[in-house]
């Protein structure tokens, strides 16, 4: 192994840190490795968990070591770091548990691309090169969601996107655990909602332009407590915290499948959804919708240490609601007027539900906007997730709330990577590896004010049309490299030239990503039912969103 093989990984790490000094020499460590560990006696086993997601084992020692982390606070920004190789040791200072994981992920990085493989050869060397790291974050959300409710992913797929964020340094998961084609999470409560909301009896198959065809396979899955509680130490040990999203009252056709009676319109033979789209099942506002709510969160919410929970609010029909008697005697009751104010008196109740958990509320824009014209208008404690374009975004900062920025262009990476008949059948597009590397979240004409409210940004892998956990990979990988680059703020702008390199890396975890040239033969969509399709026009698509956003409505398009 050269000096040069070890200089040029650490030429192409990604995301690229903020500052790097290159040495002349290289550093190579031992299969086993000694770590002296100078951290708060309540820390220790997380960071040596953390030092495990290098490949060569580590025995802790007191006297001088391979490696030497130090923990201190105020040693460097929040989450950030500074990595010290030499010709004698590693030394990683942080002053956060987050920020020795990423040091970690740097240094794994710097060493041969079998460092990211389950089990190396015998005969590799695991030399790193001389190099000084200092590297801290841009935005303290860099989230990925996984859509989980339309295509279940099993434990095993979620738990191996955790490793891939981790190695990107992404920190939150947002799991979107329900919608009308699926509930995710194991109720001893309220059984239904994984004995009949976890399965439906086949799926939609075709294209939204297409006539619609299903494929006649029963799909589902949800995961136990026990699972939950696995998933989420398993990413708190990579710094990534796991956000539920339990989505109100639209996306709620599982749930009513499940239980009926707190449907609006109450239709007792509901079953879980087998179409995509929008739908107009949503949870009626009533006392009973309400008691139910809170028994669910009580038994949900503690499974979740994140402070924040996801409560959807979006593509919510409020039509749905018109004539019927338990909405009128809801609005009656509370001298509402009107579905704005309607819904807005709902999302309140949720709010205050999830108050006295100690979380902090999350929807998408369409809440925000929706209870724009009502007389009380969204809780500014509330994060809002704008999805539908930067103007709502603005509006929501300017309003006083925290926002989390995950517009459709570029962020939804369902969508297909290239306008070419080989690429596989995707609800629209395309979003390509260059509209997410050329990304700046923030339009410059934002107000100090405005940008103060953005805490984050996140990439959304939704499922309707991804049934296959290798179309995941193929999905997100380049793009969630590109993404991850603007999350971290690297200042680069040469991850084209990188990414061949880091390329190298995922293929060696087993990642079946996208290939910089077009999709593999076995990738293509061919000419079966995965055959490419245009779909709406890109600049349709998102005029219809920032439309409905300016509105308050729900987007009329034609695969809506």
């Amino acid at each position: 192994m050269s000096h040069d093989d070890a200089r040029e990984r650490a030429a192409h790490l990604v995301p690229q840190p903020h500052s790097m000094l290159l040495g002349a020499g290289v550093l190579q460590l031992p299969a086993e490795l000694t770590v002296r560990l100078d951290v708060p006696a309540e820390e220790r086993a997380a960071v040596l968990r953390a030092i495990a997601l290098l490949p060569m084992t580590s025995k802790v020692v007191t006297e001088p070591a391979g490696l030497q982390v130090l923990l201190r606070a105020g040693a460097t920004p929040p989450e950030g770091y500074v990595l010290d190789v030499t010709e004698a040791g590693v030394t990683i200072t942080a002053a956060d548990r987050s920020g020795v994981v990423y040091a970690v992920q740097t240094l794994r990085q710097l060493l041969p691309d079998a460092a990211y493989r389950q089990a190396a050869p015998s005969n590799i060397l695991w030399v790193a090169p001389v190099v000084r790291v200092e590297d801290s974050p841009r935005f303290r959300w860099r989230g990925m969601l996984l859509d989980v409710a339309r295509h279940f992913l099993p434990k095993r797929e979620v738990m191996r996107h955790i490793d891939l964020m981790s190695a990107h340094k992404l920190n939150t998961l947002h799991l979107h655990l329900s919608d009308d084609q699926g509930w995710r999470v194991e109720s001893l409560r309220f059984p239904r909602l994984h004995e009949v909301g976890s399965w439906r009896a086949t799926s939609q198959v075709s294209h939204y332009s297409d006539e619609v065809v299903h494929d006649g396979t029963p799909h589902g899955g949800y995961y136990t407590r026990e699972d939950l509680a696995e998933i989420i130490a398993y990413a708190a040990d990579r710094a990534i915290t796991v956000i539920p999203e339990i989505g109100v009252p639209g996306h709620t056709g599982a749930l009513l499948a499940a239980y009926p009676e707190f449907g609006s319109p109450s239709v007792p033979d509901r079953a879980v959804h087998t179409t995509w789209g929008v739908h107009d099942a949503l949870l009626a506002p009533s006392e009973r919708s309400l008691k139910f709510l809170r028994l669910l969160f009580d038994e949900v919410l503690p499974l979740f240490p994140s402070p924040y929970v996801h409560v959807g609010g979006d593509e919510s029909v409020l039509r749905a609601w018109d004539n019927d008697p338990v909405v009128r005697a809801f609005a009656d009751k509370r001298g509402l007027s009107g579905s704005a104010e309607i819904f807005g008196a709902l999302m309140a109740e949720v709010r205050q539900m999830l108050a006295e958990h100690g979380k902090t509320p999350v929807t998408w824009d369409d809440s925000f906007a929706a209870q724009a014209t009502a007389a009380n208008a969204e809780s500014t404690t509330t994060l809002v997730m704008a999805w539908r374009g930067a103007e709502v975004a603005r509006r929501a900062a300017a309003a006083g709330h925290d926002i989390v920025l995950s517009p459709v262009m570029p962020t939804y990476f369902d969508y297909f990577q290239e306008a070419h008949p080989d690429e596989p059948l995707a609800i629209g597009g395309p979003v390509t590896l260059d509209d997410v590397a050329s990304w700046e979240p923030i339009p410059q004409d934002w107000s100090e004010a405005e940008r103060a409210r953005v805490q984050g940004i996140q990439c959304q892998m939704w499922t309707e049309f991804v049934e296959d956990p290798r179309l995941v990979d193929y999905l997100l990988y380049p793009r969630t490299c590109a993404f991850a680059e603007i999350a971290w703020g690297s200042r680069a702008q040469d991850l084209h030239r990188r990414l061949p390199r880091h390329l190298d890396r995922l293929a060696a975890a087993g990642v079946e990503f996208r290939p910089l040239n077009g999709p593999a033969p076995w990738q293509r969509g061919g000419t079966g039912r995965r055959a490419h399709r245009a779909g709406v026009p890109m600049a349709e698509r998102l005029a219809n969103y920032a439309n409905a956003a300016a509105t308050g409505t729900v987007a009329d398009i034609p695969d809506l």
